[in-house]
């Protein structure tokens, strides 16, 4: 169906109708759309719109799951392929708020540390850009991603205090490769809103009143706050040092 001259058609109509303006500098074929290996379509009856994806996952999400194949190869969509993609989702935004966590509350520089992490940086961050480079390989620039995200988490979660400098080096590649290039990571700006600092606020609160019961070997108490944040969407993380919490 993209034989000529569907394309050179759909590029006279557009302009044609926007005053002779450029249709595209760049234009990609993509591969199908498919449920459950089978094309999607309105006449099949087997369609999912954005409407309804957006009712149970993030647009991020959905990028994510976009992102998990090749733009020239078919993507599959099922309940399945969506929740691996909030899974790692959710794996590296775990990391991300770690950081920015700790970045509230930096400790001292560590030269040793900071030198070692830096590189594990700049290696992501080439490798992020030769896979976009090799004909916009999204599913490696993710797996470059994830594979930091890993990196990450084993360096936060460490003994070594991290300094505010590679806190932040951290932040700004989740900032522009996770942000600004994939649109998978929200901009710091939006999580730190007046209304989201009172969430945070209030839920730190709570884990801080779930650790004294526990403390105080308040088990019934404690499990009765970790399940009504769940209820409420807010999974809490016990770590070695310190609890965290995400939104599902």
């Amino acid at each position: 169906e993209n034989m000529f001259p569907h394309n050179e058609c759909e590029i006279a109509q557009s302009e044609a109708a926007h005053d002779g303006a450029p249709f595209a500098n760049y234009w990609l074929l993509v591969g199908s759309l498919t449920v459950d290996g089978t094309k999607m379509g309105k006449s099949l009856g087997n369609f999912v719109t954005i409407q309804d994806a957006l009712k149970k996952y993030r647009p991020e999400v959905l990028r994510v799951f976009i992102y998990s194949a090749h733009y020239s190869n078919p993507v599959d969509y099922s309940e399945s392929a969506l929740d691996a993609a909030q899974k790692g989702w959710d794996r590296l935004m775990s990391a991300v708020r770690l950081t920015r966590e700790k970045l509230a509350h930096p400790a001292s520089a560590t030269e040793s540390t900071d030198s070692a992490f830096t590189s594990v940086i700049d290696e992501t961050r080439q490798k992020f850009i030769d896979a976009f480079e090799d004909d916009f390989n999204a599913p490696i620039a993710m797996a470059a991603l994830q594979t930091f995200t890993r990196e990450v988490n084993t360096l936060l979660n460490g003994t070594e205090p991290v300094s505010r400098a590679l806190l932040e080096q951290i932040d700004t590649l989740y900032s522009e490769l996770g942000g600004r290039v994939m649109g998978i990571v929200p901009a710091a700006e939006a999580t730190t809103g007046a209304d989201a600092a009172r969430e945070a606020g209030l839920i730190q609160l709570l884990i801080g009143l779930r650790k004294q019961a526990r403390d105080q070997k308040q088990w019934a108490l404690s499990d009765q706050i970790r399940d009504q944040l769940g209820g409420l969407g807010v999974v809490l993380e016990d770590r070695a040092d310190s609890t965290v919490w995400r939104t599902t």
